[in-house]
């Protein structure tokens, strides 16, 4: 059978029937950890609940499990954790630090307690939070060890886990899901198991990219999930939460969830269905929007540069090859490091003859463009994207 002719396997998070996006795929696919990436270039949409996703086939499974054994977090920045940027002022924060401080804002944290960091990589936010809580006790769960050393030498983390979250023997007062669940096949199942490690008074605290600001996010190979508000609260309703605090100001283009096991329902671990089409009607805008940005790449026959260094430039430079001739980020652990071999420039340094693609929501570049007309860059805005019918 021809791979992507093959029959789309059931829903993932429900097992209703899927309907593949036709205009899908768009060039080549890119990891979540900024590697450009040819897969199966699938997506599609459940017809009984709604939520966008890529099918969790077995050729899917096989990918990504290649896929993870060759994943190398933030090396554009040498391992160092990425910055989440305000487009008007240009101002940084690691994202660690941004998403404690939220939920310090949200949540009384007790003096003392016991954190799971799930999807943990290399510690980034077990650091973040054990430098202000010194009398919580931590443990990572990842898939492998290779960051084993580096994770549990981190003060207040006890250890390093590899393996099922059932095969952990103690309960949490609270668990972090960073970046984790967008990944997981079946998610109302996996929050479903995950209650048993959760303290009757304990929260989760989920992170995942936001559809509805996200459009680059289709493209992410490993991704099964793509959540819209709605979409993430009827996930974590199904599987016996009760939501505390949804936000889409903490992180820009993400969801934060605070949740905490409900008093009144009890998981069934099936996803309650939604008859709302609107996730469906921005998939199919959002595609013909990436149709034109790479339209605008190609334009011309000139050598370019890009603006930014992850998920939407990986992809961007992947689809236009030799003509991408180095990048532009205002990331200072980026800035001198190079990026699918070419340079990364800052603003400052960036050469002011060449066009420079911007791939992003063009609300945003047009802030970013005006903060830097001092720098006297070619800055090339991206297409308008015209509002769902």
């Amino acid at each position: 059978m021809i791979r992507g002719l093959e029959p789309l396997p059931a829903c993932h998070l429900c097992g209703g029937r899927l309907q593949n996006f036709v205009a899908y795929p768009i060039a080549e696919q890119v990891t979540s950890d900024c590697r450009p990436w040819q897969g199966g270039n699938s997506l599609a949409i459940c017809l009984a609940c709604r939520v966008v996703q890529k099918p969790v086939s077995d050729a899917w499974l096989e990918e990504t499990r290649d896929l993870y054994a060759a994943y190398a977090l933030y090396e554009q920045s040498g391992g160092a954790e990425q910055k989440s940027f305000a487009a008007a002022t240009g101002g940084s924060m690691a994202r660690s630090n941004r998403i404690k401080a939220w939920l310090e804002r949200q949540w009384r944290i007790p003096e003392t307690g016991a954190l799971l960091d799930i999807g943990c990589g290399n510690g980034a936010f077990l650091h973040s939070y054990g430098r202000t809580k010194p009398g919580w006790r931590m443990t990572g769960l990842d898939l492998d060890a290779r960051n084993k050393v580096l994770v549990e030498s981190i003060p207040g983390v006890t250890h390093l886990h590899v393996g099922p979250i059932e095969s952990l023997d103690k309960k949490f007062d609270l668990i972090v899901m960073i970046h984790a669940l967008e990944h997981i096949p079946n998610p109302v199942e996996f929050l479903s198991k995950l209650l048993e490690k959760l303290n009757p008074i304990g929260r989760l605290l989920i992170q995942v990219p936001d559809l509805s600001a996200s459009p680059f996010d289709l493209l992410i190979a490993d991704h099964c999930s793509h959540f819209s508000a709605a979409a993430l609260e009827r996930v974590v309703g199904s599987a016996g939460y009760q939501v505390e605090r949804l936000d889409t100001t903490c992180v820009a283009k993400e969801i934060t969830l605070l949740t905490e096991p409900s008093v009144t329902q009890v998981s069934t671990g099936k996803l309650m269905s939604e008859s709302s089409d609107d996730d469906a009607r921005l998939v199919r805008r959002y595609i013909d929007w990436l149709h034109q940005v790479l339209r605008q790449g190609h334009q011309s026959s000139d050598p370019v540069g890009i603006f930014g260094t992850s998920i939407s430039a990986t992809w961007l430079a992947s689809a236009l090859g030799d003509r991408v001739q180095f990048f532009i980020d205002e990331d200072h652990n980026r800035i001198g490091r190079k990026h699918l071999s070419r340079p990364i420039y800052s603003p400052t340094q960036a050469p002011g003859e060449i066009n420079i693609l911007m791939p992003m929501l063009p609300e945003v570049a047009t802030v970013i463009a005006a903060r830097l007309v001092p720098h006297r860059l070619r800055l090339m805005l991206p297409p308008v994207l015209l509002p769902v019918i």
